[in-house]
């Protein structure tokens, strides 16, 4: 706690102290101290850690659904910019709480998570979804505003992925600015004048001239208490703004306070450190941009976030390969002076053996400079093969990873082969036996046990499935009332309907496909379905949709 405190105490240092004689940053000690606060993340992890995991000590002993809603809106709140997959989990629970106890207030606050959810990580059909059901009906300003606020996000991000289409960019761009007006609009109904004020003049801060953001962003930061994640924004926006006026040493500044900031508040979902990595990498520093682009990538795993792993990954391997280049020639550099420094040791050994025609002396200084080199070709020989070693390893891995998500649909299709082979077989093995033809039934009879080979690949794919999908059965009875939960049968085995559902998660949409691999009628399968749907808490025509949301740990 107390090097906590010691960091927060350098950092307000050097923001006071920003500019040194003639107006210059002092970039290399905010620098210094994101080196330092970089191995402190376990610290403000831990601090992190113990506060999720009071608040779900608090949802498992919620007395009712109005204090579940609480605690997992609250949990939301914590993983929204920690770890997306938690997120998405409360915002889900805090959506069925909101809707069993019929809140309009609550349910909207729910939805406004989602929409959070979907848009942080480029799920816009999903949030276009949510942004297309929201009702606003019976809302205070207050939650109008925080509604507004995410839609204004979302059609942002849809104007920066829709750069080069005209007419989205006219569409998004006007839904933008009709729910930018609406928060100005109900912002000034809040009840509270500086919640008021400061909605205001964050609205004003982003339409100003581009010649009036660092001053304007700098009046929020002096004029308001903006919490720690709050401030990492408004530097990223500096840092960015300085970056298009060409100010590269301004940018790396404030860049470094956002990321500061983001590793204080355990913001996972950012792109401050990525933006460092690539100011760093131009600057020719290459042990920082190395460590700050594995700090972004940390991040974006951690997170779970797709878009930021795509923007990492167009940067990683242009530092990775730079600093092996420049590994090489420090190898190199080395390994020139070796050889010069072994090269004089011999000319040396030379004249000392002229002058004073020591020639065993002489001899054995030849064999240690022929063993010293020797063993440097070894160690670069063993270094190359690690390498190599390394290299095989990493392919493999990503070729397990394919494997992995394909070996399932695989099996299933060879399985059901096999099964329909020996149903051909069955029918010859009438035909014969009407034709009398006897002399051909033993050779047909043989591995005929059809039940049997059904019994193990429904097996087989229960275990197969469950492996890839283990929260499958709990993710699955959420979607119904606690009556008509499922679980496995007498014999440890998915229940047909059940089994249905995971074969569409896998991506089988053909129920004919299905059906066969199931030895049912389509028939049999529509009124499975039918029946599944109709006990659901969900609309029937959402309950598909629901089933192919079920995450993949």
């Amino acid at each position: 706690m107390k090097q906590c405190v010691f960091s927060l105490l350098l950092l307000v240092c050097c923001s006071s102290a920003a500019w040194g004689r003639g107006g210059a940053l002092n970039v290399d000690s905010v620098l210094r101290i994101l080196d330092r606060e970089i191995g402190q993340r376990d610290i403000y992890m831990a601090e992190k850690e113990r506060k999720l995991e009071a608040l779900k000590e608090g949802l498992r002993l919620s007395a009712d659904m109005k204090q579940h809603f609480i605690f997992s809106d609250q949990l939301f709140n914590e993983y929204k910019y920690y770890q997306y997959d938690s997120a998405y989990v409360y915002a889900l629970r805090s959506l069925d709480a909101a809707q069993y106890i019929k809140d309009a207030v609550s349910i909207a606050k729910a939805k406004c998570n989602l929409l959070q959810c979907y848009t942080s990580v480029g799920f816009f059909k999903e949030a276009m979804e949510v942004v297309n059901g929201f009702s606003t009906e019976g809302l205070p300003p207050d939650d109008l505003v925080e509604y507004y606020t995410m839609c204004v996000y979302f059609y942002q991000n849809l104007i920066n992925f829709a750069m080069g289409t005209d007419q989205l960019l006219q569409k998004y761009e006007e839904r933008r600015k009709v729910c930018r007006e609406l928060i100005l609009e109900n912002a000034a109904l809040c009840k509270d004048s500086i919640t008021r004020s400061r909605t205001e003049d964050m609205l004003k801060a982003d339409e100003i001239p581009s010649e009036k953001i660092m001053e304007t962003r700098r009046q929020l930061l002096d004029k308001y208490s903006l919490s720690v994640h709050e401030q990492a924004i408004q530097y990223c926006i500096m840092g960015e703004e300085a970056e298009k006026q060409g100010d590269r040493e301004a940018s790396i500044y404030y860049m470094a306070l956002s990321a500061i900031s983001d590793i204080r508040s355990n913001t996972r979902e950012t792109s401050a450190a990525k933006a460092l990595a690539a100011h760093m990498y131009e600057k020719g520093d290459l042990d920082r941009a190395f460590r700050y682009i594995h700090l972004a990538e940390d991040d974006a795993n951690f997170f779970n976030t797709p878009l930021r792993k795509i923007e990492i990954n167009n940067l990683l391997p242009m530092i990775e390969n730079q600093r092996y280049n420049w590994a090489n020639r420090q190898r190199n550099f080395t390994l020139t002076i070796a050889v010069m420094t072994a090269v004089s040791l011999f000319l040396l050994a030379m004249m000392l053996r002229s002058l004073k025609r020591r020639n065993i002396k002489l001899q054995e200084a030849r064999q240690e400079t022929a063993d010293a080199y020797k063993e440097i070709e070894q160690k670069a020989h063993e270094l190359n093969e690690a390498n190599a070693a390394l290299s095989t390893v990493n392919r493999q891995l990503k070729e397990a990873n394919e494997i992995k998500d394909q070996y399932i649909i695989q099996s299933l299709y060879s399985d059901s082969d096999f099964v329909n082979n020996v149903e051909e077989k069955c029918k010859l093995f009438e035909r014969k036996l009407k034709a009398k033809q006897y002399a051909d039934l033993p050779s047909i009879l043989a591995g005929m046990n059809v039940k049997r080979e059904r019994e193990r690949m429904a097996s087989v794919f229960d275990q197969a499935f469950l492996k890839l999908f283990p929260n499958f059965i709990d993710e699955y009875n959420r979607l119904f009332p606690v009556e008509h939960h499922v679980g496995f049968n007498a014999a440890g085995a998915l229940p047909t309907e059940v089994r249905i559902f995971a074969l569409m998660r896998l991506g089988i949409e053909d129920t004919a496909q299905i059906a066969r691999y199931l030895n049912l009628s389509l028939n049999t399968i529509y009124v499975y379905k039918s029946k599944v749907k109709a006990k659901a808490l969900v609309p029937q025509e959402d309950f598909e949709a629901c089933i192919m949301r079920i995450p993949k740990p």
